[in-house]
């Protein structure tokens, strides 16, 4: 869970730990406030070896300008080392965002 609201930090093009070990991903809400789309990386790799721009993300989304995408399923996706996320202006890239995303995952 990655807000400006909580006690984490909002995601941008630095990766996030959601889980730093094997986990499921079973769904997410992630909210766009810039006026261009930016990508969610989702990795499966622990966030400290994390290059965001050189490392292979296993999910990329791309979030429409101020859209909001929202999934939960109960059929998980696995990650069979670690699951950290991060955000950028290109698929792959890495410059942040100009304002940091929202992002909440659900995960187990």
């Amino acid at each position: 869970n990655f807000t400006s609201g909580d006690t984490y930090t909002a995601l941008t093009a630095t990766a996030q730990v959601v889980k730093a070990s094997a986990g499921q991903i079973y769904g997410w809400y992630i909210y766009n406030p810039n006026s261009s789309a930016v990508y969610v990386m989702v990795y499966n790799i622990a966030a400290a070896s994390v290059t965001v721009g050189t490392s292979t993300a296993l999910l990329v989304f791309c979030i429409p300008a101020t859209a909001a995408a929202n999934v939960m399923s109960t059929h998980g996706i696995a990650f069979s080392t670690a699951i950290s996320v991060a955000a950028a202006t290109t698929g792959g890239g890495n410059t942040a965002p100009s304002t940091a995303l929202e992002c909440m995952l659900f995960y187990a």
